[in-house]
């Protein structure tokens, strides 16, 4: 999967990684959402990888996916920022997959 960072994006996500030491984490997050295959596109702050965490190829910060979200995801996608509702939003040529999303930190 390769993930390309808006430049309004890596300002706003590097104090929460620099500082921190965090490792941002792209998930499908299906927690109340009904089944596995409902969820919504988050990011996390993590202190570790997971087994089975791979690595998105990026040209600026390092994001990581848990393997088996990765069918939910396409190969080349986009991660935004938008200042007007602060928050970030994922897409590629295709689709919006998620307009509002969150940061969550899971450490």
């Amino acid at each position: 999967m390769k993930i390309t960072f808006t430049d309004t994006a890596i300002h706003r996500l590097r104090p929460f990684i620099g500082q921190n030491e965090a490792i941002l984490k792209l998930v499908f997050d299906t927690e109340d959402c009904g089944c596995s295959v409902n969820g919504v596109p988050t990011l996390w702050l993590v202190s570790q990888a997971n087994d089975g965490d791979l690595t998105a190829e990026t040209e600026s910060l390092k994001l990581i996916y848990k393997a088996k979200d990765e069918i939910f995801f396409e190969e080349n996608m986009k991660i935004d920022y938008h200042e007007g509702n602060k928050s970030y939003i994922l897409k590629s040529n295709n689709q919006i997959y998620n307009a509002g999303m969150s940061l969550v930190d899971k450490r």
